[in-house]
């Protein structure tokens, strides 16, 4: 579950003890804030979600606003402040910069760079902007799992790959994703980590994310919370308590399951549950 430390009102920061690698800021109508330049030992990426501002990067300046993403590598010094009256709001992503090189290579050639660094100081990318804000939700929500959590980190280091910095990507074989969807299907009840999946497809997160989409539709997340699911209506026409339901299947508590039911199969559990066939 991601911890709020103690903020100001229009300011959050969200960390979760099982994912030491990522950190976000979330900022609602903070116009009020005043950023000197300055610098952070990791990548981060900002959403900017309502207002405008200027954005500085070293020497050069550009103006953001709703839906442009800012791109700011690890130790560039920049500064980015409100220039309207209207609320300005973003969420700010910061991912450790060697978590991030093991997804993204650093660029073809820079031999003396282990650490990728993107030319692109602003993108207007909607797909970016979205997987930045889905993270920060998903980690803002108290019913997140490590796997969804992981799924959405490594959507957006995929969208990081193909629009800011693409190199191909190794494909992974079929055969190795059916080996994920088995040991899923048996260990489902578990708190499972990508890391775990990525080891038994012999692969790295960023390519079995791809695979997974490509083969499948959806992420390993979305798949095991299927598998779930399935276990759950199981369960429920079998009379057992929703409740009850809910922590045999995986779930945070019983509005968890309620809100992933009704999302999946368009009814509630207690609809489900009450369902008869006629003699």
């Amino acid at each position: 579950m991601a911890h709020s430390q103690p903020h100001h009102p229009a300011s959050r920061f969200l960390r979760d003890p099982r994912l030491p690698w990522l950190e976000i800021r979330r900022v609602r109508a903070g116009n009020a804030f005043s950023h000197g330049m300055h610098s952070h030992d990791c990548h981060s990426f900002g959403a900017i979600l309502s207002g405008h501002s200027e954005y500085r990067n070293g020497t050069h300046s550009t103006d953001v606003g709703r839906g442009d993403t800012v791109i700011i590598n690890v130790e560039d010094r920049h500064a980015c402040n409100s220039r309207s009256d209207a609320a300005w709001s973003y969420d700010m992503i910061y991912l450790d910069s060697h978590w991030l090189a093991e997804r993204c290579s650093a660029a073809t050639g820079a031999a003396n760079i282990d650490i990728p660094m993107f030319s692109a100081g602003t993108s207007a990318d909607p797909r970016l902007h979205s997987a930045l804000v889905k993270l920060a939700d998903a980690l803002d929500s108290p019913s997140v799992t490590r796997l969804e959590c992981e799924s959405h980190a490594e959507t957006l280091c995929g969208l990081l790959h193909d629009s800011l910095h693409p190199l191909p990507l190794p494909d992974v074989p079929p055969e190795r994703l059916e080996r994920v969807m088995e040991f899923m299907a048996s260990e489902w009840q578990r708190d499972l980590s990508l890391q775990e999946l990525c080891h038994v497809a012999d692969c790295g997160p960023t390519s079995l994310i791809a695979a997974f989409r490509h083969h499948y539709g959806l992420t390993p997340h979305a798949a095991l919370v299927d598998l779930r699911v399935r276990q759950a209506r199981q369960r429920l026409r079998r009379g057992l308590a929703i409740a009850d339901v809910a922590q045999d299947c995986g779930f945070a508590d019983q509005a968890h399951l309620q809100r992933t039911f009704k999302r999946l199969l368009a009814t509630t559990p207690a609809h489900y549950q009450g369902r008869r066939l006629r003699p």
